[in-house]
């Protein structure tokens, strides 16, 4: 056994012999691609982009979290006073949360003259200090091909322990780190990664939304573009620069690195690279899966957002009161329907699944040629399974998570499944007593921005696809006998659940948690239906949804296990997986279609072309208009008189990396990555060298902003420009 283990290790080392033609690279493989990076135009070495004996750029370059410690997006450090610049896109929520119809910010901008003005951000960043490879620890004793209930058993429980043993490790100071083991390869090797979290982060400066947000869903995904997507925060610490919550009087952190700002601009074959956290990559999806994905699951996921965003728009373009509840959510729903729907149409063209395909013949046949049955046989076929079943059961928990959970009477509802199984249980009298004191307590924030006509009628067209789109053998009960009472008239059923049920109104709500108690959940309607669907999931349907998972991750460890040692000398570059990753190329510009080309940069005119007043999408601030028309560009201008905007670079990005410093040869700031083109929008499941184009802010256009529009030169003046 420890021989088999070893032997993939070593083949896992072996993919560190890589050449740099496409991916997003783990900072572990520097060394092997600073040959090519320096030859595309790099000036730095490995050991300045990476080091744990030095500050590098990688301590400049911060990993957005959720309070709840999710990862969602990355951010760089452009002061010695712990600034840090993000996209616009997100800050959104923690911009939205501190707006109110008195104080707009989100409308009308934001820009803090003081340190005194900077206002209280609800999440944290984090910086990666330190990456351990633990492959070794965490393989020794698992064989590849063992039992994979009990393989799987055995390697959770090394997990936790060693994540454990690794953070206790760290002392006094690990009340102030997260550690994660991360799996690369499909579990063929395991690295940890030490992350330093921050927790008070204060807003600095944000643009009008009709500047970070310019272009909105229409320009999404699409070239050119003229977005100025960023905003600004600071980074507070404790005593010794060390993180500490909120505290009135915390100061500005100090710095190990930061990024100078380039106000030289870029010319087509410039060197870039881009350091940040993209969050998943799949590109070694199986053919069926392909097959799935494109023909199943990302149209459907892509009706039921849509539908669910008509009828945000409807209300929000009637009322700006509405806009400023629902903008945040709109922004959350349509960034990924647009997503969807563009992997929708490119994953069922033909090409990729075929492509897929012959590369899993060519395994076949090197098994059979190599004798290695025994290990790799069943890969195939538990592919094959794994897929059938997601055709038949994958829909339910994708409409749990883009349908429940987006309306938000439902998940009032499900809000109460703790309080429930509490409450049932006359031993737990104290528990359910604390947690409907948290419930009271979270109240009026469950009920931040609900417009109940909008809840009413996304409640409709959620149980319309729950009904139209679903076996009616796996749905609830409730649901189908008023399906059936109502004669598929939605917006009856909807309206019967919305009188009905206490979850469309915070009177109710508070009322029922006065004297909660199991007997009135069971009456109410909406908490029936949505108890039931989720019990249908994690109860009558999770020996399925087990079997598809187990399958899933034996196929793929074995698929890419093989893969390494049939193509010991290709570059295999690891899915992403929220880790910190690298990715370098040029500036280049594209040809997307016969007759049309696109230049790399855009310049300030768009927005006098584009611009509609009054537009949802395309209005823009007078004062920015008046500075376009006047040309009044400062230092910002570049050598052509014209404001560049944004520009194209060929970097090879996904979601995560939204916010990521991108860096020219002399690791200078010159811009923000914040999206990707829609020619290349299957980019998470195959890389296109020809059309994969990432797009990014132009840091000059982004101080523009700050000083010219918002008259922040004291923003400015904390920067260290290169000009």
């Amino acid at each position: 056994m420890k021989k088999r283990i070893l032997s993939l290790i070593v083949a896992c080392a072996g993919l560190f012999s890589l050449r740099a033609d496409e991916g997003m690279w783990p900072l572990v493989l520097l060394q092997k691609i600073q040959d090519p990076m320096q030859a595309a135009g790099l000036k730095l070495t490995a050991e300045d982009i990476y080091s744990i004996n030095k500050a590098s750029v990688k301590d400049g370059v911060v990993r957005l979290m959720q309070k709840s410690g999710r990862m969602f997006c990355t951010g760089e450090v452009i002061s010695g006073q712990g600034l840090f610049l993000t996209n616009h896109h997100c800050g959104y929520s923690a911009i939205a949360a501190l707006s109110t119809d008195a104080d707009n910010i989100l409308t009308n901008g934001f820009w803090a003259k003081s340190m005194a003005e900077e206002r209280p951000a609800n999440f944290n960043i984090g910086f990666l200090r330190k990456i351990e490879d633990v492959t070794g620890k965490v393989l020794d004793g698992i064989a590849i091909n063992g039992d994979e209930a009990k393989r799987t058993e055995a390697l959770m429980k090394k997990l936790q322990e060693l994540n454990k043993e690794l953070k206790d490790a760290l002392g006094e100071d690990k009340g102030n780190y997260v550690v994660e083991v991360t799996s690369f390869y499909g579990g063929n090797q395991y690295l940890a990664m030490y992350y330093e979290v921050y927790r008070d982060i204060r807003l600095v400066g944000t643009p009008p939304e009709n500047v970070g947000k310019f272009g909105g869903e229409t320009d999404n995904w699409r070239w050119p573009r003229h977005t100025c997507d960023f905003s600004m925060f600071r980074i507070y610490s404790g005593t010794n620069n060390k993180p500490s919550d909120y505290a009135a009087n915390n100061v500005a952190y100090k710095p190990e690195k930061f990024f100078p700002v380039s106000l030289k601009g870029t010319q087509d074959g410039d060197f870039a690279m881009i350091m940040g956290y993209p969050g998943r990559t799949t590109r070694y999806t199986y053919s069926e899966g392909i097959k799935y994905l494109g023909g199943k699951e990302r149209p459907m996921r892509v009706q039921l957002r849509r539908d669910i965003m008509d009828v945000y728009e409807k209300y929000m373009k009637a009322d700006k009161s509405v806009r400023l509840q629902y903008s945040d959510k709109l922004a959350g729903l349509g960034n990924y329907w647009n997503k969807f729907k563009g992997e929708a149409y490119d994953l069922s063209r033909p090409g990729l699944y075929e492509k897929r395909k012959a590369a899993e013949l060519d395994f076949e046949k090197w098994v059979r040629a190599t004798g290695k049955g025994d290990v790799y046989g069943d890969v195939t076929s538990l592919y094959d399974e794994a897929y059938r079943l997601l055709n038949e059961y994958g829909l339910y928990q994708v409409y749990f998570g883009d349908g429940v959970a987006n309306s938000q009477a439902m998940l009032n509802a499900f809000s109460m499944r703790e309080l429930n199984t509490l409450l049932k249980d006359k031993t737990k009298a104290a528990d359910a007593k604390e947690m409907t004191a948290k419930l009271s307590e979270n109240l009026v924030a469950s009920f931040h921005g609900f417009y109940a006509p909008i809840e009413k009628q996304v409640l409709a067209e959620v149980i319309r696809h729950l009904s139209e789109d679903l076996n009616h053998d796996n749905l609830p009960a409730l649901l189908n006998e008023l399906v059936v009472k109502y004669k598929r008239d939605y917006n009856k059923v909807a309206e019967y659940l919305w009188n009905k049920s206490m979850f469309s109104s915070i009177a109710k709500m508070a009322k029922f948690l006065e004297k909660p108690s199991a007997s009135k959940l069971a009456k109410d309607p909406l908490f029936a239906i949505v108890n039931e669907y989720y019990e249908i999931i994690t109860v009558k349907l999770k020996p399925t949804y087990d079997d598809i998972n187990s399958k899933l991750m034996r196929a793929n460890r074995l698929f890419l296990n093989a893969q390494i040692q049939m193509n010991p000398d290709k570059a295999w570059a690891p899915d992403a997986n929220g880790t910190m990753r690298l990715t370098y190329g040029t500036i280049m510009n594209y040809d997307p279609r016969d007759g049309v080309h696109n230049k790399t940069f855009t310049t300030a005119k768009g927005y006098l072309e584009k611009y509609v007043p009054g537009d949802f999408e395309f209005d823009a601030p007078p004062a920015l208009l008046d500075l376009i028309r006047k040309k009044d560009y400062g230092m910002y201008a570049d050598k052509d008189g014209e404001l560049h905007t944004c520009f194209l670079s060929n970097n090879d990005i996904t979601g995560g990396n939204s916010g990521s410093p991108v860096i020219n040869g002399n690791g200078e700031l010159i811009g923000i990555a914040f999206d990707g083109n829609y020619e290349a929008i299957s980019s998470d499941f195959m890389f296109m060298p020809d059309m994969q184009r990432t797009i990014s802010v132009d840091i000059r256009f982004v101080f523009f902003i700050v000083d010219k529009l918002g008259g922040a030169k004291n923003i400015v003046d904390e920067l260290t420009l290169v000009k």
